[in-house]
């Protein structure tokens, strides 16, 4: 199996770290510095930039609201890290800004840099998606590490899964009952680490749906309970299972395509990529994240290095770093890999 791509940019992260004690007090004494230089005020928090044309940026701050690119300063120490959400953001039928993604996508992996995808698919469905056997081969990324089902998978850079999130069955079996008795069952696509289930024998509803999924074979619950669930989709009805909560007992996201994804309690892609974050031994400022959706915004709070593209929702944008002027079908991504190692 391929290697993450990691190089020298995570060698050198890892190889300049200090002790714990030493580490902080040198930060302290950094942005204290720093803040003192540019007039800024240290009361706003403590992950944000604060920008000045021409003066760079400094990584203490609170929600300073997002920044155009024309005030973006490429970093000195680009993130080792960089996650790329799919639909709306990376993968698009223009084929000019789609060959612009690709290209950007390889550049940065060839610096040693490590891209990967963050999106609600499963990780094979995804990477067929984005051209299969072609686009392994001319990037030379293989769908891992990387972040699946949004957040609930997440496989490490040789595909050995570090972290998967399965709903408990209690709340599938209350889940059941309140689509029987409400004639739901056709309404719903469910999700193991690989697979996509119905528990109605036709798929007339589902393929009303819009956008594109992986058309779900046909179980009966009782072997669905023996599977573990990772995610669901659903539309054409308000959840109401009294008693579980979203935020609490699951997390409902509407998808950009009207549907909702319903993943386990606690499960988002922030959560995934922290994992991600752990297992590399580095922080969420040594990673970048671009996205559209609603269920991109906590992974854009997360970390130090966030974009929305040019056409996201204004409630998605004020969540990103830095809001792009390039849409989805422009070539969004390649425009963040370009401003942020410099391409």
């Amino acid at each position: 199996m391929a290697s993450g791509g990691s190089g020298s940019a995570l060698d050198s992260q890892r190889d300049g770290k200090k002790s714990p004690l030493g580490l902080v007090a040198m930060r302290v004494i950094t942005v204290i510095t720093f803040a003192l230089t540019l007039g800024i005020s240290l009361s706003d928090g403590v992950n944000d930039w604060h920008w000045g044309k021409g003066k760079g940026y400094s990584l203490c701050a609170g929600s300073g609201g997002s920044r155009s690119v024309s005030e973006f300063v490429k970093p000195e120490k680009p993130p080792v890290l960089f996650g790329i959400d799919m639909d709306g953001t990376f993968y698009t039928n223009n084929k000019e800004a789609w060959e612009r993604n690709i290209e950007a996508f390889a550049e940065t992996r060839r610096r040693g840099y490590i891209p990967f995808l963050c999106t609600a698919k499963p990780l094979g469905p995804a990477i067929k998606r984005l051209g299969g056997p072609n686009f392994v081969e001319r990037t030379g990324y293989r769908g891992y590490p990387g972040v699946y089902k949004n957040g609930a998978l997440v496989y490490d850079e040789n595909g050995s899964v570090l972290s998967v999130h399965v709903f408990p069955k209690e709340f599938l079996q209350a889940l059941h009952l309140f689509l029987v008795e409400n004639g739901l069952t056709a309404n719903v696509i469910f999700y193991n680490e690989d697979d996509a289930f119905s528990l109605a024998q036709d798929n007339e509803i589902i393929r009303t749906y819009p956008g594109k999924f992986i058309v779900p074979r046909f179980t009966t619950f009782e072997e669905l309970l023996k599977k573990n669930i990772v995610m669901m989709k659903y539309a054409g009805f308000e959840l109401n299972v009294p008693e579980f909560r979203d935020g609490i007992d699951y997390v409902d996201k509407v998808d950009i395509n009207g549907t909702h994804d319903l993943s386990p309690p606690g499960v988002t892609k922030a959560s995934a990529l922290s994992t991600l974050i752990n297992h590399y031994g580095l922080s969420s400022k040594d990673c970048g994240f671009i996205g559209d959706d609603k269920n991109d915004v906590e992974a854009m709070e997360l970390v130090g290095f966030s974009f929305a593209v040019g056409d996201a929702k204004d409630e998605v944008k004020k969540h990103a770093k830095i809001v792009l002027d390039k849409t989805c079908d422009q070539g969004a991504v390649s425009q963040a890999l370009k401003l942020t190692y410099g391409l």
